[in-house]
């Protein structure tokens, strides 16, 4: 098949409406050939079609598979299956066009048989038909984040802004965002290169395996003025060379993993609090996300002592609502990859090290925090100005359907639009029987019970199966459900109507509708209880019914851990929260010294006590020796036990055998667990 081919000739190019409009002068006395001058006609053409008074046009032997309307209704499938996270691959795509045609009893190729799904020639031509669907690379996104973009966690931030901004009457200039971000020092994700076309391999140097992580954390404000960076070395001691050819005013620490932490943050506050210096009359706002080091209790008390206000971000929306992640982030990163591919190729086998890191971000944050990129992080998400309405529907559809709470309308059909047939109240006539053509229209010769599919063993007569479709019409104005199939009938065929012969008559009180009576409309509202999934019905099949949404599998673990939320951060209860966990942190640490101490004590050189003592020694268990400096690698909170059992469900990553809470991991419960790092 030529996908690009070009027509040639002008044949057939005339209008549709045109047409129509001669046919009907043609038909009225006018004259063939004056009319087919006056509308630009052929003479042969239009006397062709005003005899058979059809006036669409036809050319070649091949016909589209689908119609206009079912191709329309295929886009919209996946516009809104893609909206929901759920979006189709080619050839996932190519096997429901082919089953669509099949149900919907549609001529198409015979090679589509073959396969059991749609020919890449018919792919390409509609894409070109429908130039608003194209084949994209999506970005993954985890489960905890789809779920928790909801509309009331979000509402819950939005609510808490309002407040604070008017309370403390904050402008563009004292509302802050703080976040973190990590770079490395080898390359993530290499540039595209020219290369010789069909070689099976293309390599480009990179500074090691496995690069080191450095942490960046920026902050800016909705006025578009930015904080010098704060960087964390994943080391064990502080070195000034570090910071050589760094941005002016940057500041650095260390952390062994080169994560934040508590005491990070407590003195990234320290250096916050000397830039910005509000005063009791101009407070700051900070925003910032709900990572377990920024509840670090002194940090809360100093940001409180100085005038700072700390709202938290709703969890698990960083990556839609966090103005740091939205607009300044994604061009940093870029440009340090740039960055970074351009030193490697400029001092070739030179190793990049920590030493390096600071020069190379040096010339990637001046270009990256710039005025504007801050003043649309903060506009874009609706945090500057509030706009609690930034979010549409469309948004927050994804959380519901994971949720099981969508009420999304899928398809030109909606998955709560049924047909419905409305009977008037009949004449008391129980003589009358269904015409055969009335007959035809609601059996239809091709048709196959859609009953027998869900119970093949069940056997129906044939005065049962006219019962599932003219019953419900009997002696009622009620409406009957045909979203697919028509709906369960009543166990037993105690109302069959006489259709089939005199011999055959109606339950007394009975009466059947003349053909003229029967009235059948849609009915674009229902009551989901009624059909909780849509099927097939005999005349049309619609993608969503062929392939609907996946149910949300429910977890297996119960939740022992207070689910977070968008809160104050800086106000009393929290930090009396949090200052509670943080003495009971303290005493649990002293505790583990005194601990490690005691076991550095000289053992005694006593036979008998020795003896004595090995016989009531009790084995530690393994499993707490293995968990005693486990840190949760989402968080960073300390592994905490009572009498020998964790407080909180801890769960392991199956490929890098890290562990972190199970609340903060997007662990459901149904299979093995791999963390965000491992999947990307």
């Amino acid at each position: 098949m030529v996908n690009k081919y070009k027509k040639k000739t002008k044949q057939g190019t005339w209008e549709e409406n045109a047409m129509q409009t001669a046919i009907s002068l043609c038909k009225a006395g006018e004259s063939i050939k004056s009319t087919a001058k006056k509308y630009g006609l052929a003479y042969a053409t239009l006397y062709r079609h005003v005899k058979t008074g059809i006036a669409a046009s036809k050319l070649g032997r091949f016909r589209p598979v689908f119609t206009e309307d079912q191709e329309i209704e295929l886009v919209t499938y996946l516009k809104d299956m893609d909206s929901v996270f759920f979006g189709l691959t080619r050839d996932e795509f190519k096997h429901l066009a082919f089953i669509y045609a099949k149900k919907n009893n549609l001529n198409y190729p015979k090679n589509w048989d073959k396969y059991e799904k749609a020919g890449d020639d018919w792919l390409s031509s509609f894409l070109s038909r429908h130039d608003q669907i194209s084949l994209r690379t999506p970005e993954a996104t985890s489960v905890a984040r789809a779920k928790g973009f909801n509309r009331r966690e979000v509402g819950r931030f939005y609510e808490n802004l309002e407040a604070l901004t008017v309370k403390h009457d904050i402008d563009a200039s004292r509302l802050y965002n703080m976040d973190e971000t990590g770079i490395s020092t080898t390359t993530n994700k290499p540039p595209k290169v020219l290369s010789t076309k069909g070689k099976k391999q293309v390599g480009i140097i990179a500074s090691a395996e496995r690069g080191q992580l450095t942490t960046v954390i920026g902050c800016c404000n909705a006025a578009g003025s930015f904080l010098p960076p704060f960087l964390i070395f994943a080391r064990k001691k502080m070195q000034p060379r570090l910071l050589d050819g760094a941005p002016p005013g940057t500041q650095g620490t260390w952390t062994p993993n080169g994560w934040t932490s508590g005491e990070v943050f407590f003195d990234w506050m320290h250096f916050f609090v000397e830039h910005v210096r509000p005063t009791p009359e101009k407070k700051i706002l900070l925003l910032l996300d709900n990572h377990e080091s920024h509840k670090y209790y002194p940090a809360l008390d100093n940001a409180s002592k100085n005038n700072v206000v700390i709202l938290s971000l709703a969890p698990h929306t960083t990556h839609k609502m966090q103005p740091m992640d939205v607009a300044v982030y994604g061009p940093l990163k870029t440009y340090f990859e740039r960055e970074v591919n351009f030193f490697q190729k400029s001092h070739p086998g030179r190793i990049i090290n920590q030493y390096d890191v600071a020069r190379l971000l040096s010339p990637v944050f001046l270009k990256s925090a710039v005025a504007q990129n801050a003043v649309h992080g903060f506009e874009r998400p609706g945090i500057w100005p509030v706009n609690k309405y930034a979010f549409g529907d469309e948004d927050y559809e994804p959380a519901a359907v994971i949720a099981g709470t969508s009420n999304m309308n899928i398809g030109t059909e909606s998955t709560n639009s049924i047909e419905t047939i409305d009977i008037p109240r009949p004449f008391a006539d129980t003589s009358s029987t269904p015409s055969p053509s009335l007959l035809q229209e609601l059996i239809p010769s091709n048709s196959v019970d859609p009953l027998s599919e869900i119970f093949p063993s069940r056997n129906r007569t044939p005065f049962c199966e006219f019962q599932d479709f003219v019953a419900p019409i009997v002696n009622t104005p009620e409406k009957i459900r045909s979203d697919g199939c028509t709906p369960e009938p009543e166990p037993g065929c105690s109302r069959i109507v006489s259709a089939f012969g005199p011999d055959i008559a109606t339950q007394k009180g009975d009466t059947v509708l003349p053909e003229t009576e029967v009235n059948i409309r849609l009915n674009t509202r229902r009551d989901n209880s009624l059909d909780p999934k849509p099927r097939c019905s005999a005349t049309h099949c619609s993608p969503l019914m062929l392939r609907p949404i996946p149910n949300p599998a429910k977890p297996m673990t119960t939740r022992k851990r207070k689910l977070q939320k968008s809160e104050i951060l800086t106000s009393t209860p929290i930090k009396e929260d949090q200052k509670q966990k943080y003495d009971k942190n303290k005493v649990k640490n002293i505790t583990k010294r005194l601990n490690d101490k005691s076991k550095n004590v000289p053992k005694k050189t006593n036979t008998e006590k020795k003896d004595k003592r090995t016989a009531k020694k009790v084995k530690q268990p393994k499993k707490i020796k293995e968990f005693k400096d486990i840190l949760c690698f989402f968080c960073g909170e300390i592994y905490i036990e009572e009498d020998g059992k964790p407080i909180e469900n801890w769960i392991q990553c199956d490929i890098c055998q890290q562990w972190c809470h199970e609340d903060c991991s997007a662990f459901d419960g149904t299979q093995g667990y791999t963390c965000d790092n491992c999947q990307s």
